[in-house]
């Protein structure tokens, strides 16, 4: 999913790395590095990391995602989002994978979307194909412009939200190449559970009891394609309750007969 045009104060839902917290401290609050892997689905494999750096220009988040069926690569791409230094909002946004590239450009009122493709010449890298801008859909008494989030963005966001039990629902806009898309958030249930996660920074396994949230993510439009590992349609993820870290996730992969489960494995 592509980019945030203004999420005021993002830049606070993520820091340093907190798997060494103080007991007294959730430890899924801060969080620099999450390494998530498929689960479930035979001769089926997948990686997903979201890194979170400090920037010259700013705070930048970073993901990879790589996805293999049958032995094949069926997905590979990586995202770069730069976040403004003062305000937290986004603004810029990349992904590329083998055989396409998007970049996202954030102002005031509208963003722009340059769709892109690799150069006949490696070294010259990617080539611009087509841009088009896009305005910000109007709030609901029309004296403003919605927010926008990237997937990727979103998933941060979710902290900010009022998302604390079942039944408890919100919407966000999504920028994507195609214009502003809306995506329905509704909590489906909650539960406790133990997980095992590895430490990025020293290798050891640590056990974290959480209480968890079932998120369920439904764009407006069912054949939108702007999630982990370009899942498509209605997507779960379960959120530790008080951070919203993901701990996995559950979608549709074009291609892969069944959902596909992306489980949180390591954090630092």
């Amino acid at each position: 999913m592509k980019i945030a045009a203004s999420v005021v104060g993002l830049a606070m839902l993520t820091g340093a790395a907190c798997l060494d917290a103080p007991q007294s401290q959730n430890p899924w609050l801060r969080w620099t590095t999450l390494r998530f892997k498929a689960k479930s689905i035979p001769l089926f494999s997948g990686r997903v990391e979201m890194r979170v750096t400090e920037d010259p220009n700013g705070r930048r988040l970073d993901t990879t995602t790589t996805a293999r069926f049958l032995g094949a690569v069926i997905a590979r791409t990586t995202t770069t989002t730069l976040f403004d230094p003062v305000t937290g909002a986004t603004k810029d946004y990349r992904s590329y994978s083998r055989k396409r590239g998007r970049h996202y450009v954030f102002g005031e009122t509208s963003y722009t979307v340059e769709k892109l493709r690799p150069a006949e010449k490696a070294e010259d890298g990617w080539q611009v194909t087509l841009s088009k801008e896009y305005p910000y859909p109007e709030t609901s008494d029309g004296r403003g412009v919605r927010q926008l989030l990237d997937y990727y963005g979103m998933l941060l966001y979710l902290r900010q939200l009022k998302l604390d039990a079942p039944g408890d629902e919100t919407e966000l806009y999504v920028a994507t190449s195609s214009g502003p898309e809306l995506y329905r958030i509704r909590v489906g249930e909650s539960r406790s559970k133990e997980r095992i996660i590895i430490d990025t920074a020293t290798g050891e396994k640590r056990a974290l009891t959480s209480r968890e949230l079932r998120l369920i993510i439904s764009p407006a439009d069912p054949d939108a394609e702007e999630g982990f590992l370009n899942m498509e349609g209605e997507t779960e993820i379960w959120v530790e309750a008080e951070s919203k870290t993901p701990l996995e996730i559950v979608g549709k992969i074009p291609r892969v007969p069944g959902k596909v489960r992306v489980v949180l494995t390591e954090m630092g």
